[in-house]
């Protein structure tokens, strides 16, 4: 089953929301380096924020739809998702 326009629009904007805290985000990482163990800052910062936007992503569509995702509705979700990995790329590189 396709995605709604209403739940793409709204995973957009919570995705250029999740995109536009970035340089926030990335100031506080380095805090948890010891802790946490990680040696790349930037892999540790995208894949914290690829976990974020998909777990925020299933989240709202189960709030939204009453039920959870099906396979073909995760791969579309997913998609979107893949779409923005370059914007999100570029953000992580370019915050100070």
């Amino acid at each position: 089953m396709p995605l709604s326009p209403e739940f793409k629009k709204y995973l957009e904007e919570t995705i250029h929301g999740i995109i536009i805290g970035i340089p926030t985000l990335k100031k506080e990482y380095p805090k948890f380096k010891n802790d946490w163990k990680f040696s790349s800052e930037f892999d540790f910062l995208y894949g914290c924020i690829v976990g974020q936007i998909l777990g925020s992503s299933l989240t709202a569509f189960k709030m939204i739809h009453n039920r959870e995702a099906k396979t073909d509705e995760i791969l579309s979700i997913g998609e979107l998702i893949e779409s923005y990995f370059p914007l999100i790329r570029d953000e992580i590189q370019n915050a100070s």
